[in-house]
């Protein structure tokens, strides 16, 4: 009997704890971006890379290879 008054009593605080306890919202930013960190389109054309151009950002990057891959070509964004 009073084990399982004991056993009721742990699982009541344990469940009481976790209903009581908010997980903590995370407001992250995306990732900054390094000054003077740059990004190289690169593509392939036949058996040799191409550089398409450089980009001081990865969304323009990112904008510049996704052009290049709706005309076909098989493209790498590279960080220099």
């Amino acid at each position: 009997m009073f084990r399982k008054i004991l056993l009721s009593a742990v699982a009541v605080t344990g469940l009481a704890a976790g209903l009581t306890l908010t997980p903590a919202t995370a407001d992250a930013a995306p990732p900054a971006e390094r000054h003077g960190h740059r990004f190289e389109v690169v593509y392939r054309r036949g058996h040799h890379w191409q550089t398409y151009g450089t980009y001081p950002n990865r969304w323009e990057a990112d904008r510049a290879a996704e052009h290049l891959r709706h005309r076909g070509f098989f493209v790498e964004v590279r960080g220099c």
